[in-house]
């Protein structure tokens, strides 16, 4: 018997080896954009070959979130009267998790925080709480706030973000405002079973008039923030603090990210390492913009990688081996190998092609 216990041992253990090493290798891309699905595939960078794992039925799916455990995905569908939050249980069967509508609010991005989705309304200037229930299905909305106009310029939510304090803990969530050149900031009071947004004492900070902000990058330390100005084409990076339960922000850089001065920079992150950061640039010279990071938070721009049409959002993978390019007026994916030590890219000359989907959305988890 404790021969076969062995055997067995044995035989599973060199089942989960092999088995991790065929894993080793291969990401899921979750792909939204303004078609009528979200799309899931399995990516093999050694073949550098994909399947379509399943579809997620949604109208304009424009921003998708994933819930590892258990294993869910969330995302909006950006489309005027009928716009709204909808979810999927993450695996093999097509199990949904319901639709709320948010009245035409026009929801361009989401993010999740303990057990509750909170969006970006881009056509009403507002944030929604929606709470989920114990399986996860979505739930009407617990709070909105709305960004009244401010000198005649409207409110245009872009992306919400949770930044959790270094020192004390405390959790806040910044909204940018592209329409009123704002961030917004806010505690976030979570009694448990509900969640709170309350304004913080300064409420917002002002960015240079006609900057447009638009999508933001926190370093891993919490430190400075990367803020990507969709009108001017320009990064802002700021100092962060936390100040009698405030988050206080001081701009200690503006870097050109789009040399076209198009008005239509669109997103940007950090390589998983922290010493690159990327922003991507629509019309005109279409690409992402290389920035090397410095000691002290700054950035210095090393080179500027030419994409396909319309460069929306993109995602390195989690190891920082690659890159991947929502090419929005392509209706593809472009691929990109990622130079570790230099920051650059190497276009791979591979693509993911959707006849009916205009990706805006990218999501790159292991397997």
């Amino acid at each position: 018997m404790i021969v076969a216990a062995v055997l067995l041992a044995g035989g599973i253990a060199l089942y989960l080896s092999r088995h991790n090493m065929e894993k080793k290798g291969y990401y899921t891309l979750y792909i939204g954009g303004y078609g009528n699905a979200a799309v899931k595939c399995l990516f093999n960078s050694k073949s550098m070959e994909y399947s379509i794992n399943r579809d997620f039925k949604a109208i304009n799916p424009s921003y998708l979130v994933t819930v590892p455990s258990p294993r869910r995905i969330y995302g909006v569908s950006e489309s005027g009267a009928s716009s709204g939050v909808w979810g999927y249980v993450n695996n093999n069967l097509d199990q949904s998790l319901g639709f709320v509508k948010d009245n035409g609010a026009d929801a361009c991005f989401l993010t999740y925080f303990r057990n509750h989705l909170i969006t970006a309304g881009y056509g009403k200037g507002s944030v929604s709480v929606f709470p989920l229930d114990t399986a996860g299905a979505v739930c009407p909305a617990s709070q909105t706030v709305k960004f009244p106009s401010s000198s005649g310029a409207v409110s245009r939510l872009h992306m919400v973000k949770v930044l959790t304090a270094r020192q004390t803990g405390n959790n806040y969530l910044l909204a940018t405002d592209k329409g009123c050149d704002r961030i917004h900031s806010f505690r976030i009071s979570d009694s448990g079973e509900s969640l709170r947004l309350e304004q913080c004492d300064s409420a917002f900070i002002e960015v240079p008039k006609g900057y447009g902000p638009r999508h933001m990058e926190f370093s891993k330390d919490g430190k400075f923030m990367y803020l990507l100005c969709e009108t001017s084409g320009r990064i802002l990076v700021y100092s962060v603090r936390e100040i009698d339960s405030n988050i206080v922000f001081r701009q200690i850089q503006d870097i050109v990210s789009d040399k076209e001065q198009m008005g239509a920079s669109a997103d940007i992150h950090l390589s998983p390492d922290g010493r690159y950061l990327y922003a991507s640039n629509r019309r005109g010279k279409d690409g992402i913009a290389i920035f090397r990071v410095e000691e002290d938070g700054t950035l210095s721009r090393i080179a500027y990688q030419v994409t396909g049409q319309w460069p929306r959002s993109f995602a390195l993978s989690p190891d920082g081996e690659y890159m991947f390019v929502c090419c929005q007026k392509d209706r593809l994916v472009q691929i990109f190998r990622v130079d570790k030590s230099s920051g650059y890219l190497l276009n791979t000359g591979k693509t993911i092609s959707f006849p009916d989907l205009e990706p805006s959305c990218i999501l790159v988890r292991n397997t």
